[in-house]
């Protein structure tokens, strides 16, 4: 359901049926380049490399500088963590994913999409493996125009878990 429709809007998948469509025009009539340039979709599951933390995050925009990539961190809360790393940045992931609890690799996966200057913004289950109070601080600041995404960017959240003071039904 929520992952397919993601991406299907992302251009991964083809519509069972009908068209999307970008600025008018159907999403195979963008080449790959540019459609990823455009629209950036940010997996439940995505892969963390077995490298560096920076490396982890430069994966989505290879000329972040370092002070991007903490302020992307220290956003998604994972500033504590950072500070306790051997290497900081420069910290191996050994093992990738393994190297990490789920709630450390859900907020890294966040960071990478805030390092994203793709001016369209997918994001399955962004808050998944969080505790509730953490979750719900991080959803109200995905939700919030002009925090963590410029209010010029479209965000698309798809999550089963949304604050109850949210206004969606």
């Amino acid at each position: 359901g929520k992952t397919t429709l993601l991406m299907t809007l992302a251009g991964l998948i083809a519509p069972p049926a009908g068209s999307v469509t970008l600025g008018g025009a159907a999403l195979s009539c963008y080449d790959e380049a540019t459609l990823r340039a455009t629209v950036a979709f940010f997996a439940e599951d995505a892969h963390v490399f077995a490298t560096t933390v920076r490396d982890n995050l430069l994966v989505v925009r290879g000329d972040c500088t370092d002070a991007e990539i903490t302020c992307a961190l220290t956003a998604v809360g994972l500033h504590t963590w950072l500070d306790g790393l051997p290497g900081g940045l420069a910290t191996v992931l050994t093992g990738g994913a393994g190297a990490l609890s789920a709630g450390q690799r859900r907020r890294l996966l966040l960071a990478r999409a805030l390092l994203s200057q793709a001016p369209i913004i997918l994001l399955d289950e962004p808050t998944e493996h969080l505790d509730a109070d953490t979750a719900d601080d991080i959803m109200r600041t995905l939700l919030t125009p002009g925090v963590f995404f410029g209010p010029d960017r479209t965000v698309v959240v798809a999550t089963d878990k949304l604050p109850a003071d949210i206004g969606c039904p």
